[in-house]
């Protein structure tokens, strides 16, 4: 008789499983919208691969607003910019509001002169990778066997004079918001792992019983 292989059971990764397939610990974070108001606007969102999407939508004659941002909750690291209490700052690699088109030159910006803030709208998109896309002089990736990763982000350089409404001093009080960056380190093909079989051998039952009963 032949021999009948016996196969584990296929465990199947799901969307809400704790750890990703290689070992390393799945972030996750509730999404949310950014600063949706005042006279400079930006989000943070994913698209896939690992890669974030950092949208600034700008109506002031200030080029300079700059996002930062963190990966994993790691400790912030870069230098201050200016801020009240001080500390330092993320990862701010060229995420700033300056765009080709329309492009206003940089304006001064102090209690005397405050920011213009009606003019034409300016959209500028930056899209980091966060596993090929990170400056070389920034740290590594933290927990590089996940295949999500909680990003933080704000707006964190900017003129710190009059902004002309009473309101915070900076662009969003360098206030958090938080998203979560997927398809870093994806599990294999079809969300599966395959232990392989494990052969129990065989068991003949086509052969003669006379010889049990000499």
């Amino acid at each position: 008789m032949t021999k009948r292989a016996w196969r584990l059971p296929i465990v199947v990764a799901t969307a809400g499983a704790c750890l990703a397939m290689t070992g390393g610990v799945a972030a996750a974070a509730e999404p949310d919208p950014g600063q949706t108001t005042g006279p400079v606007r930006f989000v943070a969102t994913d698209e896939g691969g690992c890669n974030a999407k950092f949208t600034i939508e700008n109506n002031t004659n200030i080029t300079s607003y700059t996002i930062d941002f963190r990966i994993d909750d790691e400790p912030l690291t870069g230098p201050d910019w200016g801020q009240t209490p001080t500390g330092p700052t993320g990862r701010t690699s060229g995420l700033e509001a300056a765009a080709h088109s329309p492009s206003y030159p940089e304006f001064e910006n102090t209690p005397e002169t405050p920011m213009v803030k009606d003019r034409e709208t300016v959209s500028t998109s930056h899209v980091r990778n966060l596993k090929t896309g990170l400056k070389p002089t920034d740290p590594p990736l933290p927990n590089p066997d996940a295949d999500t990763h909680k990003l933080d982000y704000r707006m964190v350089l900017g003129p710190p004079g009059n902004l002309g409404d009473g309101g915070p001093e900076w662009i969003g009080d360098r206030a958090w918001h938080t998203t979560t960056v997927t398809g870093c380190n994806p599990p294999p093909a079809g969300g599966s792992m395959d232990f392989g079989s494990v052969d129990l051998g065989s068991v003949d039952v086509g052969g003669s019983l006379a010889g049990l009963f000499g």
